[in-house]
């Protein structure tokens, strides 16, 4: 292994309840190439995110998929899996090769974007490089920076909108206040020699400009200062946090013990309403009772009284009363001697017997009323002495209240004047803030020396000129004669012409061959380079164009472009409409992305609805 180079190993899309998409890369040559709109474009947009870019490419396809996992080889052959969810900055870092929904903890988590404390993923990468130590010019003053991953990414991958923009290729961005930078990583690239750090200084423009910032920082602070309710400084602040944190401790603990001991008796309550309840109910059920069997024993008593008085005027009928018979009717002639002795007897026996069995009846109901007059007033007893419980229940609870609404104001007190200390602190720390970023302004106030110029030498340039002339020649693109780098424009030119003076299929090919012949030179001569070179879409506007000329030399280059590849140093990933000729298919690693027919329908496995 290269011991300043890195490799793509994979990049997969995992989600709960979805299948891995995954592309493989080989350590040489891997050419993605089929229809249109099947994700290849999308997995070059990946590998840039992954590598510290800020926008998560989208598609349909990809909804439903919670991490992105690209696979990478160190410079001492070890695996690396950078795990990302989209749309999130932190990348999980696992020294291990992953290709499946992620669930182990890291061995770091880093920022995917720059961080002043250089716990992010272009540092920790440059790390393994050795290239962390590295300094870049970043304007004419010559102040000095880290060099960034982004600074050698875009080297390395082109996306399909940067190989046909108008940015020159050596710069990140468009402007001129990029080509100083984009000149200083050229020259590390190219020699291998960064820039000895400096101090940033303000150059008249800038301090002008500092000045005002510090007008702006003073009444800041003075805004803040208004804020302040106290004079305290934050050591006497936080010695008052203290104390109140232990007071905070003491009156939450007694709130806890009253509180505990109020539920216990909210409780008890609750147990105690419901048992007077229900004694209240079978005291009216006792109630009731007794008021009927009062009505049935003035019925048996009246039933006794018209008893007695049936047997007297039987007797009386009987005596008093001469003719026909009053009990059996029979007429005087018929009737036996002492017939009306034995008629009544028969009354008084009848009338006897039932007096006999409604008294019986009447004694055992006066004893059942006489139970229930004992239960009813043992019940009424009950009733009382949960009465004085239940209200001796709400004393204590409303002495417990009582005792709580000191203790709360207490709680209410210390919280209020916690939240003031907080306050007093959150300001005192914005305005130490400040005055540190009024104190670097300060310091960073005197002009410096002029700097000499970062100058590629010529030699090196013509170096690389020689290589770039070569990766041209080889693909046999006509009107490329004279190909060269200028350091001044960042750009390239070829055919006595400027890239941007060329049409956009030229343009994208003389894009492509600065990042091929960037990276054969780095590779060759072990200079810093990411140690692969990903293309998007190199050919195809080439291609288009040279049909719509009427000529058609476009075969002759697209195959001559992509036998390049098996030959040249490093790891090459190229996605690209066109297909490659035979005998590239049987040597390098070919995917074919097909959205009809047999084979692969495109980067995603096809989900039902998503065309």
């Amino acid at each position: 292994m290269n011991e300043r180079t890195l490799t793509l190993t994979h990049l997969t899309y995992a989600g709960s309840g979805r299948p891995d998409a995954t592309l493989d890369f080989a350590p040489t040559f891997t050419l993605v190439c089929g229809d249109s709109n099947t994700g290849k474009s999308f997995i070059v947009d990946s590998i840039d995110y992954m590598l510290g870019g800020h926008t998560a490419p989208a598609i349909p396809h990809a909804e439903g998929y919670s991490q992105i996992l690209l696979g990478l080889l160190l410079p001492d052959g070890s695996p690396l899996t950078l795990v990302r969810a989209p749309g999130s900055n932190n990348v999980h870092v696992h020294e291990a090769d992953l290709r499946g929904l992620v669930h182990a903890a890291p061995d770091a988590v880093l920022s995917a974007r720059r961080t002043k404390n250089r716990r992010d993923v272009s540092h920790h990468l440059l790390d393994r490089l050795g290239l962390a130590d590295a300094y870049i010019r970043t304007n004419e003053a010559g102040n000095t920076e880290h060099l960034k991953l982004a600074d050698l990414t875009h080297l390395a991958i082109v996306t399909d909108e940067r190989m046909v923009d108008q940015t020159p290729p050596s710069q990140r961005v468009r402007g001129n206040a990029a080509k100083t930078a984009a000149r200083s990583v050229m020259k590390l690239v190219l020699t291998g020699e960064d820039e000895p750090p400096a101090s940033k200084v303000p150059n008249a423009a800038q301090r002008r400009i500092q000045r005002s910032k510090i007008a702006l920082l003073d009444q800041l602070v003075i805004d803040l200062s208004a804020k302040q309710t106290t004079e305290e400084n934050t050591d006497q602040l936080r010695a008052r946090q203290a104390r109140l944190a232990a007071t905070l401790e003491t009156v939450t603990a007694s709130l806890r013990e009253a509180t505990e001991q109020q539920s216990l008796i909210a409780a008890e309550r609750t147990k105690h309403t419901e048992a007077a309840e229900a004694l209240a109910v079978r005291l009216g059920e006792v109630r009731d009772l007794l008021g009927r069997f009062a009505i049935l024993q003035q019925q048996y008593e009246s039933d006794l009284a018209r008893l007695e008085m049936v047997g007297e005027a039987g007797s009386l009928l009987g005596y008093f009363r001469t003719g026909r018979c009053v009990f059996c009717g029979a007429e005087p002639e018929h009737q036996e001697p002492a017939h009306d002795d034995h008629e009544t007897t028969h009354l008084h026996e009848a009338v006897t017997a039932e007096a006999v069995k409604t008294g019986a009846l009447l004694a055992d109901l006066r004893l059942t009323i006489t139970d229930l007059g004992q239960q009813e007033q043992e019940l009424l007893r009950r009733q009382e002495r949960m009465r004085a419980r239940g209200a001796e229940l709400d004393r204590t609870i409303r002495t417990i209240e009582e005792q709580l609404l000191p203790a709360k104001g207490e709680l209410d007190r210390v919280l209020a004047e916690r939240s003031e200390i907080e306050r007093n602190l959150e300001v005192l720390a914005r305005i130490g803030e400040l005055d540190e970023h009024r104190a670097e302004l300060v310091a960073a106030g005197a002009l410096p020396a002029k700097r000499a110029d970062s100058l590629i030498p010529g030699r090196t340039v013509q170096v690389f000129d020689s290589v770039l002339q070569r990766v041209l020649e080889r693909w046999n693109v006509p009107g490329t004669e004279h190909a060269g780098y200028d350091p001044y424009s960042g750009d390239v030119r070829a055919g006595g012409q400027a890239r941007a003076d060329h049409g956009r299929g030229v343009q994208a090919l003389l894009r492509s061959a600065f990042s091929a012949a960037l990276a054969e030179y780095c590779i060759d001569r072990r200079r810093p380079h990411l140690g692969f070179l990903v293309l998007d879409s190199p050919l195809v506007t080439y291609g288009q164009l040279s049909s719509e000329d009427g000529e058609d030399p476009a075969p002759e280059v697209n195959d001559s472009f992509y036998r390049h590849f098996l030959h040249s140093p490093g790891q090459t990933i190229i996605v690209e409409n066109t297909p490659p000729p035979p005998d590239v298919v049987e040597q390098a690693h070919v995917v074919m992305f097909r959205r009809a027919g047999n084979g692969r329908h495109g980067f995603f496995p096809a989900r039902p609805g998503l065309a």
